[in-house]
């Protein structure tokens, strides 16, 4: 096992230029360079022709990461957390 450190900002936000991102289908926060906020998934997608995607939980819409100006893990308790992926997966089997 190899060990690095990693400094990880007081605030909890992560700049969207640095190569950390969240794990494969992690909800979390987003703002975007224009400054809006949304909750999204994160989703590591070739299906859409591209690498990484945030998906909206609100509307069948897909973002590319270059427009991440900042973001954090929503940090759901996590009967609530696997509850919600669990309502997400169910939408995507339904669009295959």
């Amino acid at each position: 096992m190899s060990k690095v450190e990693i400094e990880t900002p007081d605030d909890r936000w992560f700049r969207g230029e640095r190569q950390l991102r969240p794990q494969d289908k992690q909800l979390c926060v987003v703002i975007f360079i224009d400054s809006g906020v949304r909750i999204l998934q994160y989703r590591k997608d070739e299906k859409h022709g591209q690498q990484e995607i945030l998906h909206s939980l609100s509307l069948p819409t897909y973002f590319t990461w270059n427009i991440v100006d900042r973001w954090k893990p929503l940090g759901l308790p996590a009967d609530v957390n696997e509850r919600v992926l669990s309502e997400i997966n169910k939408w995507f089997e339904e669009d295959e």
